[in-house]
């Protein structure tokens, strides 16, 4: 979705590959989830239901949501080249002008037989004349009611959030805003493992392998992972090293987060 003066366009947009481990435990969740929706389109017929279903994916930034997302996507079109995929950027485009889209503004081909829409970010960043958190907005709420936009062909939602604290009451709150929620966590030991062996396109050393599995490892996001990988190459340095770097850094950021915390009377 692309925001222009005559209103809201749709632009073709490539899908990247991403670090992603075929076995993810996150993937198989999702993908389990929308094939259940699409393969028992009956259910929401027999009882007078739209036929859309929707998911938050939530967690802290660089768990692997964007990744997920690509993933399925590329296996939904492959699976069905009927699927359309719409991506909406939360931050650039207000939820009452996609709500007036989806109202007014669109028409599905008749090749089209099914739709994946991402909503990328709700409650996170700003849009353009409006700064300050979005937070769950009264546009937002009608279009996860279904009470603004009835989706003409079979719909399968998928909304991302890196504040779950601002979000989950409000939503989680309403039944049918959405029908399930996806917490992606930090991979496991085994998985840093598999995962950075994947990006790194090789075996791991011993001394690699236990350095990932420490306990100084737990808690590190898809992003890190990638980013150890690329800095030891940059620097020439140890695995050990770059986590030890990167856990360092992290409490620096904690300290002076609370300090500030604390001089705003916020604690």
């Amino acid at each position: 979705m692309t925001m222009t003066n005559a209103g809201i366009i749709l632009e073709k947009l490539e899908l990247k590959n991403h670090n992603l481990l075929e076995s993810a435990t996150n993937t198989k969740l999702i993908k389990k989830e929308a094939n259940t929706f699409f393969s028992k389109l009956e259910t929401y017929k027999k009882f007078n239901k739209d036929t859309r279903r929707a998911i938050l994916l939530y967690s802290q930034p660089g768990m692997g949501k964007s990744s997920t997302i690509s993933k399925l996507s590329k296996e939904f079109i492959e699976e069905d080249s009927g699927t359309t995929i719409i991506f909406w950027d939360t931050s650039s485009i207000k939820s009452s002008s996609v709500n007036k889209f989806f109202s007014t503004g669109s028409f599905f081909d008749t090749s089209c037989t099914r739709m994946l829409f991402v909503m990328d970010d709700i409650g996170g960043g700003n849009t353009e004349d409006y700064y300050g958190p979005k937070g769950a907005d009264a546009s937002l709420l009608e279009l996860l009611d279904g009470a603004s936009v009835t989706f003409r062909v079979p719909t399968f939602i998928i909304a991302t959030t890196n504040t779950p604290e601002s979000l989950l009451k409000s939503l989680a709150d309403r039944p049918g805003r959405f029908d399930q929620m996806f917490e992606l966590e930090a991979p496991n030991a085994d998985e840093r493992v598999k995962l950075v062996s994947h990006i790194a396109g090789r075996e791991l050393t011993p001394s690699e392998t236990a350095a990932l599995e420490s306990k100084k490892s737990e808690g590190l996001s898809i992003a890190h992972l990638s980013e150890i990988v690329i800095r030891a190459e940059l620097h020439d340095k140890s695995f050990a090293d770059v986590i030890e770097e990167m856990k360092s850094h992290k409490a620096r950021i904690e300290r002076a987060f609370a300090k500030v915390q604390k001089s705003l009377g916020l604690n």
